[in-house]
C-alpha cells in the first residue's frame, strides 16, 4: 500500500540565541559552538509561546501549504515531548480542536527525539488496517531548552537544543514521498542516565525545593561513563537502524541518494556519513536550527523540499535517536 507525505508545515519563536550567546552563558569559546558543536543559532521561545501553540501554528501552515482541509483529517498523531504546557496534557487533542478536524480521532505519542519516525510507522500501519483512515497528520511542538543549564558543561551536547513546532500529512495512496520502511532500536540501559531530578512522582516540586537549581534542569548521571558507554554505541545503532529500514524495502545502504539526521556535533556527523559511506553534501545538517528534539526529521525533510535537494524516485534515509535509549530510521522514495 502506497503511504506518502504531501507536504509540511513548521513554525518557530521569533527570538534566537546565536553561537556567541550560548558561548557567553557556557564560557564555551564562541568558535568551539559554532565549528564543533556544529551550532550557528537556536530557536528560543517567548513565555507566551507554548508547544501547543507551536504545533497548532504547524500544523495550520501545514494544511495551508497543502491544501488539504482540516474536516478531511482522519487521525491526528502528536509525537512531540511531554514536557509541555501542563503537566499531563493532551495536545493531540488541542490541535485536533483549534484546527477543526472534527472527523478525526488523535492521540499522544513519546519516543522521544525519535518520536517522528514512529509516528509515520504508526500513521501507515493504521492506513493498511482501518478502512476509514486515509489522511493522518503528525504534528509536534518542542521547547525543552527551557531545562537546559549553560552553565553543567558536562551537558554541553544539550546546548544546541532549540524550539518549535513541526508538522505533515500521510495520505493514502499517495504516490510522492512515500514511506517504505521503518526500524528501531532500544537500549533501556541508558534511562536513568540523564533526568530533571524534581517534577514527577519520584520527588515533587515543594516549597523547599522549588528554588533549587540543579532539581529543575537536565542532570546527567556519571559524566564520563555516560559519555563513553554512548560513543560507542550511538553512530554504530543509527547506521543499524538505516540497514534495518532498507532491508525491509528490499534495499541496502548503497542505494541511499540522500540521509535526513537528527542535529549532532560535527565530529559525529562525519562519522555517521563516513559509514554510510556517503558524501556530506549527501545530508542535511542543522546548524541554523539547532537540534529541535522530535522535529529534526521533518525539518530535514522539509529543506530537502524547499532546497530542491531530491529528485523523485531518490531514497532517503531518515535518522532519529532519543533519551532512553532509542535510534529510529526509516527510508522514504520522494
Amino acid at each position: 500500500m502506497d503511504c506518502g507525505i504531501t507536504g509540511f508545515g513548521f513554525a518557530f519563536p521569533e527570538t534566537i540565541r546565536d553561537y556567541n550567546e550560548i558561548s557567553a552563558r557556557s564560557g564555551i569559546p564562541a568558535e568551539v559552538v559554532r565549528d564543533k558543536l556544529g551550532i550557528r543559532q537556536v530557536y528560543y521561545p517567548g513565555g507566551g509561546e507554548q508547544p501547543s501553540g507551536l504545533a497548532i501554528r504547524a500544523a495550520e501552515n501545514c494544511l495551508a501549504n497543502t491544501g488539504i482541509c482540516a474536516s478531511s483529517i482522519d487521525l491526528v498523531i502528536y509525537f512531540g515531548e511531554n514536557y509541555a504546557d501542563h503537566i499531563i496534557y493532551n495536545i493531540a487533542a488541542k490541535t485536533q480542536e483549534a484546527i477543526g478536524a472534527r472527523n478525526a480521532w488523535s492521540y499522544n505519542l513519546d519516543v522521544k527525539c525519535g518520536g517522528a519516525v514512529v509516528a509515520m510507522e504508526q500513521a501507515k500501519l493504521y492506513m493498511q488496517s482501518s478502512p476509514d483512515i486515509n489522511t493522518v497528520l503528525l504534528v509536534a511542538g518542542y521547547r525543552n531548552v527551557d531545562r537546559v543549564d549553560y552553565g553543567d558543561v558536562s551537558l554541553s551536547f544539550l546546548f544546541g537544543l532549540s524550539a518549535g513546532g513541526a508538522a505533515c500529512i500521510l495520505q493514502k495512496g499517495h504516490g510522492s514521498r512515500r514511506l517504505l520502511g521503518t526500524a528501531t532500536v532500544v537500549d533501556g540501559s541508558f534511562v536513568d542516565s540523564i533526568v530533571i531530578p524534581a517534577g514527577g512522582t519520584k520527588q515533587p516540586v515543594t516549597h523547599e525545593n522549588i528554588n533549587d537549581p540543579d532539581l529543575h534542569s537536565f542532570r546527567l548521571a556519571e559524566p564520563e561513563a555516560f559519555r563513553e558507554r554512548l560513543d560507542r554505541v550511538t553512530i554504530p545503532n543509527l547506521v543499524l537502524v538505516q540497514e534495518k529500514a532498507l532491508a525491509k524495502c528490499g534495499k541496502n545502504l548503497g542505494d541511499l541518494d540522500f540521509v535526513c539526521a537528527i542535529h549532532m556535533n560535527v565530529k559525529n556527523h562525519r562519522m555517521l556519513f563516513d559509514l554510510l559511506k556517503m558524501p556530506l553534501t549527501k545530508g542535511t545538517y542543522l546548524a541554523d536550527y539547532g537540534h529541535v528534539g522530535q522535529l529534526d526529521p521533518l525539518i530535514a525533510l522539509g529543506l530537502v523540499e524547499r532546497q530542491g535537494l531530491a529528485k523523485k524516485g531518490d531514497l532517503i534515509g531518515v535518522l532519529a535517536m532519543g533519551f532512553g535509549y532509542v535510534w529510529n530510521g526509516a527510508v522514504i522514495e520522494w
